[in-house]
């Protein structure tokens, strides 16, 4: 004997509606009608689908506009279609891409700049002092010089070119 309250499988249940508008072959339908006499639960259910399609039937039918296939038709393919160019996704990343190079150069653009107006002010006091520092720190020995007549003479006395002229063992080595 077959539980009255035995769970239905979900073949069962579809084919109910099958049952119900007659599209089951006959074995098939043996099998139900056998369910329905030995299972409650089927035997509700039926009984509920019967009912709904009473009530379906019940209701009056209204024709679709003349123009609904059509309609339909057209927001399935809108549905379908691409989504505008800046909606897409390559379209979207390539835009932030681009405002951050725009932004790269921006940066690099205003460092070249002040690097450029940074060497284009005048030096300070302290510049030039330390710009010189090696004359300065000899200015002693260059003002006991006097003037640079002194020094020309210097040059082209024979103690100097003597002293200066390379030997003959600073001009063997490469």
């Amino acid at each position: 004997m077959v539980n009255k309250l035995a769970r239905l499988t979900a073949e069962q249940r579809d084919s109910f509606v099958a049952y119900l508008d007659g599209e089951l072959d006959e074995q098939k339908a043996q099998e139900i009608e056998r369910l329905l006499a030995q299972n409650e639960v089927a035997r509700h259910d039926v009984e509920s689908l019967a009912a709904t399609w009473e009530l379906l039937d019940a209701m009056p039918t209204m024709e679709a506009p003349h123009d609904f296939a059509s309609k339909t038709m057209a927001t399935a393919k809108l549905e379908q279609t691409a989504p505008p160019l800046q909606e897409q996704a390559w379209f979207l990343q390539s835009k932030r891409l681009t405002l951050l190079l725009a932004g790269w150069t921006v940066v690099v653009v205003c460092a070249v700049g002040g690097f450029l107006l940074a060497r284009s002010v005048p030096p300070s006091d302290n510049d030039v002092l330390i710009n010189n520092y090696s004359l300065i720190r000899n200015l002693d020995e260059y003002q006991e010089v006097g003037s640079i007549d002194f020094l020309e003479r210097l040059q082209r006395s024979v103690a100097w070119t003597k002293r200066n002229r390379p030997s003959a063992n600073t001009e063997a080595r490469p």
